[in-house]
């Protein structure tokens, strides 16, 4: 029996591979979804997902023959991708876009072509549509964090242990765990309640095996989130005992007990199937359909239209601008959010004098922290890092508690049970009906806005700086000393070049967050690399640090002087609204009152332009809405509870562009590039481009894919249309009521995008290039696999180079292609909601 249990939680383990790793929603982090099949070659990996799922691994034959009729596939591109790949396989240009006959829907998937199937057949008996409504309402219920107003009961025991109890003491009918047979099964241990079942079932090891993989992939949404508490309880505020091998269980005892009740089936029925149908598609070499070759050369095609226009106008135009000479009038530092590229672009057109950076957008700052209302710390750094500091706010002395942690106190106290929570739901439930109806006939912002904001308390002071060891009852460092706010500064100023440059006066640091209400991705709309959170904390602290006059000491004996009349600002830039906020502006000394106030004037004009840029993509905003309009109408996409797409957040990325901001500067690029900051000039060893890539490769390739494959099947890899969704539980969103998690992104996030593989382009010598990508064995599996595709640029030489089979090769475009060259940017989308081409801007030109 043992060597039986040993097999099976191995087995439990390898399949767990294959489940979506989407954390809770408050948590909502971009990421690959097909990160199970990563070490697989893109091509390869999305044919083996999409037969063990049942998804599409492309767009249809038919979108991308329209994408070609529209110009989104150029000839040139179609010509070389049939010269160096359709030629071989016999794929000629007629063939490409006349092939008829051809079935591109979704493949069937191992959930939807097993042993299920042989349940309807032989008895007409939906085995899903029996035990998935029952099985859905246990597990919500169970990780339930505070919305159910009755909590499940033993729920600080195991999710097996608590359903076994509940059978136990329930004085009225359990159905169907108070059938003889679930009694029996739940008094064994999981492990053994699962073998015995599959016994009964099969008789055979290798056809339970393959079982449990269908049934798992019947429901991924639950089966992948109790995995992911599973192997990261702390995901959860309110901790919860999950285990896969619990939820595996609870499932077969139901399908056991239903299987009894309908007669069937007889281990004979379901035993003996042909070798086909235990072979899953990870176990061999699929070879591509008919229909996948023409696929997969229409889908490079799409790829290299967008990319070499952007590297040929990326190698012609680096280096064409200059520095600006003399101090800069400001210099802004943003995250590197492809929303950000288009903000950076109007201030440096409002002013030419003003100099922009991107990073990171937790500016280096690696904290959790608490808010003064915040009942406990959040991450605010990438996923990745594990943080050692908490930075914490100090509220004004005699202020009362807020709302929100009253709110907190009902839901986390006595108050669910079943004679408080009906009084509770009653009194509290009339008002919020009152709200609702009020807010859907008047839109404002109110404390639902705010909250899904995160903004620091400017009332309040920031905890920053600690002198001991003081620790915080979770295990943080209360603050950071001064040697270590040191290392913040420099690694930051250093990593982006602004080091090696004279510091304006005037420093300013603007994280991101976005104001949006009933919206269940709110933190898919906020910073990743502040872990979905706005990053408002991470700037404000960052400004304080540069500020120190101890830190500034430190950085002075190690090299780095900051002038005395340089001061860092700390502000937050709501990518929704088009709005900003600053923090601490009381400190600011008066000799610089007066660059502040052209600042802030500069600013606002470009948030008025940006704003415009924005909402020519929405469909029922007129092409020739005005400045002051747009900023209007982006205020009330944030307040209105009925919008599905106050912004349409990363729609439409595409690249991910480090270098010097000369390589992109006067460049029109349509929000689609994430732009980091970095001078290859400082870095003749690639060490800084080594960290970078670390970050930028796996964060922003996690951007891109998730909204890739959201897009190629909104059913299977997305969560469809917003419209119908329900938030379970705070977990995660269902269609409906009930039925399996949603995974992925909604049809209004992805429906501008057009699914391309994220083009990394770095500005640096093709060995030093090529090394950086290689020093890293986790960043090399995404370029050397084709999840992103890995670029490097020489301005002086004007040269392209690619990442290919463990080389840099030169690129070699076509034909020329000169961008277009516009007045202003404004004129290089007007008139249009499409994705608008790379244009030179003249006025920054002639700079």
């Amino acid at each position: 029996m043992q060597q039986h249990q040993q097999r099976l939680k191995e087995w439990v383990d390898h399949l767990a591979h294959w489940l979506p790793a989407q954390g809770p929603i408050k948590d909502f982090i971009h990421h690959n979804t097909l990160h199970a099949y990563q070490h697989l070659p893109f091509e390869r990996a999305v044919r083996v997902a999409a037969r063990m799922v049942g998804a599409r691994p492309y767009l249809p034959l038919a979108e991308y023959r329209r994408m070609h009729g529209d110009g989104r596939i150029s000839n040139a591109a179609l010509a070389a991708v049939l010269k160096e790949r359709g030629n071989s396989q016999g794929i000629d240009l007629e063939h490409l876009m006349n092939a008829r006959g051809l079935d591109d829907g979704p493949a069937a998937g191992i959930a939807t072509t097993g042993y299920r199937v042989r349940w309807r057949e032989r008895y007409r008996l939906d085995m899903d549509a029996r035990v998935h409504p029952i099985l859905f309402r246990l597990i919500s219920g169970y990780l339930d964090q505070g919305v159910a107003v009755w909590r499940m009961p033993h729920a600080q025991d195991s999710l097996y242990s608590a359903v076994r109890q509940m059978a136990e003491e329930s004085f009225l009918p359990f159905p169907p765990f108070d059938h003889p047979e679930a009694r029996r099964l739940l008094e064994l241990e999981p492990e053994d309640a699962v073998l015995d079942v599959l016994d009964q079932f099969f008789g055979t090891t290798q056809q339970g095996e393959r079982y449990l993989v269908e049934i798992s992939l019947a429901h991924p949404g639950w089966s992948g989130m109790v995995h992911t508490v599973e192997a990261s309880p702390s995901q959860l505020v309110l901790r919860r005992r999950a285990r896969l091998m619990d939820f595996i269980a609870l499932e077969l005892i139901l399908e056991r007990v239903i299987s009894l009740k309908e007669g069937a089936p007889r281990r004979e029925v379901l035993a003996g199937p042909s070798e086909a149908l235990l072979e899953m598609p990870v176990d061999r070499e699929p070879e591509p359909s008919d229909v996948e070759k023409l696929q997969e050369l229409w889908h490079e095609a799409l790829e290299r239209t967008y990319s070499d226009a952007l590297l040929q106008t990326l190698a012609g135009h680096g280096g064409f601008l200059e520095s600006i000479s003399g101090q800069p009038s400001v210099q802004a530092f943003f995250c590197i959010d492809d929303r950000e590229c288009s903000i950076r672009r109007h201030l440096e057109e409002v002013d030419p004098l003003a100099e922009t950076y991107g990073t990171a957008g937790f500016f280096g700052v690696d904290c959790v922290f608490q808010g003064v209302d915040d009942a406990f710390p959040l991450k605010h750094c990438p996923v990745p890092i594990s943080p050692k500091h908490l930075i914490r706010e100090i509220p004004p002395k005699d202020r009362p508690r807020k709302k929100a942690q009253v709110a907190i106190h009902l839901q986390g106290g006595s108050s669910n049970t079943l004679v408080r929570g009906w009084l509770v739901s009653q009194i509290l439930g009339f008002g919020a009906a009152v709200r609702l109806a009020w807010s859907l006939l008047s839109p404002k912002a109110d404390v639902a806005t705010v909250s899904a904001l995160s903004k620091v308390d400017r009332d309040a002071d920031l905890a920053v700086a600690r002198s001991g060891d003081e620790l915080h009852e979770a295990g943080y460092f209360v603050g950071y000393t001064a040697e270590e706010m040191a290392d913040r500064v420099q690694g930051l100023l250093r990593s982006t070049g602004a080091a090696a440059k004279p510091l304006a006066r005037l420093v300013v640091l603007l994280g991101h967050g976005a104001s949006s209400v009933n919206n269940p991705y709110f933190s898919a709309y906020d910073c990743g690399a502040c872990s979905g959170k706005a990053g408002a904390p991470n700037s404000r602290a960052f400004a304080l640090m540069a500020n120190d006059p101890k830190v500034r000491e430190i950085l002075l004996a190690r090299g780095l002087q900051i002038p005395e009349d340089c001061w860092f600002v700390g502000g937050l830039h709501d990518t929704t609204r088009d709005e900003v906020d600053f923090y601490d502006l009381e400190r600011l000394p008066a000799s610089l009152q007066e660059d502040w106030r052209r600042f802030r004037r500069n600013l606002e004009q470009a948030l008025g332009r940006n704003a415009q840029e924005r909402c020519r993509r929405f469909a029922l905003v007129p092409l020739s809405i005005t400045e002051t309009e747009s900023r209007q109408e982006a205020f009330r996409r944030s307040t209105a509870i009925f919008e599905p797409r106050p912004e349409l957040n990363h729609a439409t990325n595409a690249a991910a562009i480090v270098g010097r901001r000369a390589l992109t500067r006067g460049l029109f690029l349509d929000r689609r590039a994430f732009l980091n900051s970095y001078d290859p000039s400082l870095d003749p060893r690639g060490d800084i481009l080594v960290s970078i890539l670390s970050a930028v490769v796996p964060v922003c390739g996690g951007i891109n894919l998730e909204y890739f494959f959201s897009r190629v099947d909104p059913k299977v890899y997305g969560a469809g249309s917003k419209l119908p969704h329900n938030v379970s539980g705070l977990i995660g969103v269902t269609n409906g009521t009930e039925g399996d998690l949603l995974t992925g992104l909604p049809t209004q996030m992805t429906e501008t995008h057009d699914p391309v593989r994220l083009s990394i382009v770095v500005e640096q010598q093709p060995s030093i290039a090529l090394e950086a990508a290689t020093r890293n064995p986790g960043v090399l599996e995404w370029i050397h696999n084709g999840w992103v595709r890995y670029f490097c640029v020489v301005p002086a030489e004007q040269s392209v180079w690619r990442y290919q089979d463990g080389k840099m090769v030169r690129v070699e475009f076509s034909g020329a292609s000169e961008p277009r060259v516009v007045s202003q940017s404004t004129m290089a989308f007007s008139g249009t909601r499409e994705n608008a081409p790379v244009a030179r801007i003249l006025s920054e030109v002639r700079r």
